[in-house]
């Protein structure tokens, strides 16, 4: 495998025997397809279970952007729910206004961690025991999340919206329940190209793998005929694994890594989940792998607010689209 050198001050060195990737916010510009997802499966919840519509368009851009910097939130199912149980269990008087309800909706993600939906049953357990021992262990029950599709209300609206119907049931082999519109995977932009997977993939001997929390269906779907330049067998979909692997949990780094014999990786990702993931496998005791950081900034929700986090956690590399790559690691020097 080859070895790439990078000094400058904020990289003393690295080398690197292969490249593994992220693809949401990395590959795939999912602003308006996750995202909307959330948003959509969030009004759907709160309308199928209060009967009312008075908050829909709830969700904007600033709390997804919130919950996804606490490093608990890949998972975007798992951010609906946190919005649905935080909105649903609103102890405030004025929970009929979108306004008010946004400001505890924040509130809540302020205090959330890389724990996750725990951290957050946790401070609204903390915040209102009377309200979380009735109401909200209700609600828990109905939506019944985290559970598999087809027996957590919550999961399955959210599958139903982003797959759409024909994808949900080539997915899960059932019909689905709740929506039956336009899919919002087909919003999915691809910000990679072929040029650029080709380029990196030669500069590792093939030795390239994706890295990602959604599901193989899913990544093929969006990537088209650029999927099968990565090593199919070392990718790790996260969405297909346990829950328990999600991140994030080391185990898909270094999965992958091992299924390439890599002792050294470029990591690119777009989250605080990502980055976390790879600095613990570094701080694994026992831990030989070795991981060089990419914060791709680009597509965020607010790229600013991305780039300041990425300086804050003192990344190794920060770069605003995916396909700088190339020329990045050619000539072997990153500049912040």
């Amino acid at each position: 495998m080859p070895s790439i050198s990078c000094r400058d001050q904020t990289l003393n060195s690295f080398v690197a025997d292969c490249a593994l990737f992220d693809v949401d916010g990395v590959l795939v510009d999912t602003r308006k397809s996750y995202n909307t997802a959330i948003s959509k499966t969030v009004d759907f919840v709160i309308q199928h279970i209060t009967g009312r519509s008075n908050l829909n368009g709830l969700v904007n851009q600033e709390i997804i952007l919130k919950f996804r910097h606490t490093g608990g939130f890949n998972n975007d199912a798992d951010t609906s729910y946190a919005i649905c149980l935080a909105a649903l269990s609103n102890p405030c008087e004025k929970n009929n206004d979108i306004s008010q309800m946004r400001k505890f909706i924040s509130y809540v993600a302020n205090n959330a961690n890389e724990d996750g939906i725990i951290s957050v049953e946790r401070f609204l357990s903390s915040s209102s025991p009377s309200v979380f021992n009735s109401d909200i262990q209700k609600l828990k029950e109905l939506l019944a999340y985290p559970g598999p599709v087809g027996k957590s209300f919550m999961a399955t609206v959210f599958d139903e919206i982003f797959y759409g119907p024909e994808l949900f049931k080539k997915r899960y082999r059932f019909e689905p329940k709740y929506y039956f519109g336009k899919p919002l995977i087909e919003k999915d932009k691809l910000v990679v190209t072929r040029s650029t997977i080709n380029t990196i993939s030669d500069i590792f001997d093939g030795h390239i793998a994706i890295v990602s929390g959604r599901s193989k269906l899913a990544t093929e779907y969006s990537l088209g005929s650029i999927f099968n330049i990565f090593n199919q067998h070392a990718s790790v979909f996260l969405e297909d694994e346990d829950r328990k692997y999600s991140k994030p949990n080391p185990y898909a780094i270094k999965k992958a890594m091992d299924m390439m014999g890599a002792k050294t990786a470029i990591y690119v990702g777009d989250s605080t989940e990502d980055f976390l993931m790879s600095q613990k496998v570094k701080n694994n005791t026992g831990s030989s792998k070795i991981i060089t950081f990419f914060g791709i900034y680009g597509c965020s929700v607010r790229p600013a607010d991305t780039f300041r986090q990425f300086k804050q956690s003192k990344v190794d590399a920060i770069i605003e689209n995916v396909n700088q790559l190339p020329n990045i690691l050619n000539k072997a020097l990153i500049k912040l």
